[in-house]
């Protein structure tokens, strides 16, 4: 897709979305000018991922979970001695997404080579430590932190190959979309 072209879908989606998700941030947060900022940084991330020729199919859901996750992102850096508003932290722990990752992570993990699969399984899975799985496997400190390090590559190739990977300012993530043309049955749409 071309520049020009992005351009126009997120200028589009400007003009079709701001208000309603205004509206919708507006309900959600005290200022104007607060659910002003959040609605620039939602339309900031949209020009970013036409930038990065990752413009979701479907821009309304997207612009709609990218919000909710701004307006969260508002309450922790804002308010943090403030609660969420219930009807934000219900939804966020009935739709967790790195819950929902985490189901295609798994099979994943068991397609890796044995080398990696039984360091990743040990450490990432059960939350052993490295000296812990160093011992079961009788391998040193350093391998094991070695094979990790590579598991974890590995394991990062297979989702991109799989999913789209939206992440916060802070690197968290946020949401993922199923590609297409992927052939990673595992994975929940």
């Amino acid at each position: 897709m071309n520049q020009k072209m992005t351009r126009v879908k997120v200028e589009d989606a400007w003009l079709r979305y701001q208000r309603k998700l205004f509206s919708f941030i507006r309900s959600k947060v005290e200022t104007a000018e607060d659910a002003e900022d959040i609605l620039n940084d939602v339309f900031a991330s949209l020009a970013k991922a036409a930038d990065d020729n990752a413009i979701p199919g479907n821009v309304s859901s997207w612009l709609y979970r990218v919000t909710k996750n701004r307006i969260v992102d508002y309450y922790r850096v804002k308010r943090r001695f403030e609660p969420l508003p219930e009807e934000l932290s219900v939804k966020i722990e009935e739709t967790s997404i790195i819950k929902q990752l985490s189901k295609c992570m798994l099979p994943m993990i068991q397609a890796l080579p044995e080398t990696y699969q039984q360091v990743l399984m040990l450490s990432e899975i059960e939350g052993g430590k490295y000296e812990e799985v160093a011992a079961e496997l009788d391998l040193s400190v350093s391998a094991v932190k070695s094979r990790i390090l590579r598991g974890r590559e590995k394991l990062h190739k297979s989702m991109v190959r799989c999913c789209t990977i939206y992440r916060n300012d802070v690197g968290e993530v946020v949401d993922y979309e199923k590609k297409s043309d992927s052939f990673c049955a595992d994975c929940e749409d």
